[in-house]
């Protein structure tokens, strides 16, 4: 069985970009703007991962007691998972998180950690909109890793349905996966412009060794769902 995630199935099934620890920017946000989840020793929070991958964070969820779904593309990666984690075999679904699904509206938390954003400017606006509706009033959006207009590979690949979005990309980070969208401030704002914004912030490393003059940039964002 072959996923609609083409790329990433691929790289799935050829055992890479495999990431199996919790990411922390996720962990620290996730402390920082749900502690209301966190009361009680969780239960009855429920969480809606876009693009769960390799399953890094479920851990983290488990942990917490909070009551975890996911939305993931590759049904090589979804296949695992269900043997890794057989309690969650009703709650990891193969599926495409830019088109509309039969999972509840009634979310406390939706997290995507670097998944939406390899979507062209439409669908990353369609998965929105379904994030918009999969979460409850006053529901929280956590986005990791949005790919800022500042990363060094913005300069490969071509450009493909917008002036974000770039593919074919065939060397560094984002060699082989497909497309990748490149965001500046004003962009995520648009793409947010139905939630509330809580917290945004662009994080810039370069890397001094090997001395190649890479830049990792990328964004972390915080909204939340209001009144209808």
């Amino acid at each position: 069985m072959t996923g609609f995630s083409v790329e990433w199935d691929k790289c799935f099934s050829e055992n890479t970009h495999m990431s199996l620890w919790p990411w922390s920017d996720v962990v620290s946000l996730v402390n920082r703007f749900c502690r209301p989840l966190l009361s009680n020793g969780g239960g009855a929070g429920k969480v809606l991962e876009m693009g769960c991958g390799a399953g890094a964070n479920i851990p983290f969820f488990k942990a917490l007691g909070l009551n975890y779904k996911a939305i993931e593309g590759s049904a090589t990666i979804v296949d695992m998972l269900h043997r890794r984690y057989p309690d969650l075999v009703d709650g990891i679904f193969c599926g495409d998180f830019t088109l509309l699904h039969p999972i509840d509206n009634d979310f406390d938390l939706v997290l995507d950690r670097g998944a939406i954003t390899h979507n062209n400017t439409s669908s990353i606006m369609d998965a929105l909109r379904i994030v918009f509706d999969s979460l409850k009033e006053g529901g929280l959006f956590i986005g990791v890793d949005w790919y800022s207009t500042k990363h060094t590979d913005i300069d490969f690949g071509i450009l493909v349905d917008d002036d974000f979005t770039r593919t074919d990309i065939s060397q560094g980070q984002f060699e082989g996966v497909g497309k990748v969208h490149f965001s500046d401030e004003r962009h995520i704002r648009e793409l947010f412009r139905n939630f509330e914004i809580l917290f945004l912030e662009e994080k810039i490393s370069n890397r001094y060794e090997p001395q190649d003059s890479h830049q990792f940039a990328s964004w972390n964002i915080v909204a939340r769902k209001g009144s209808v």
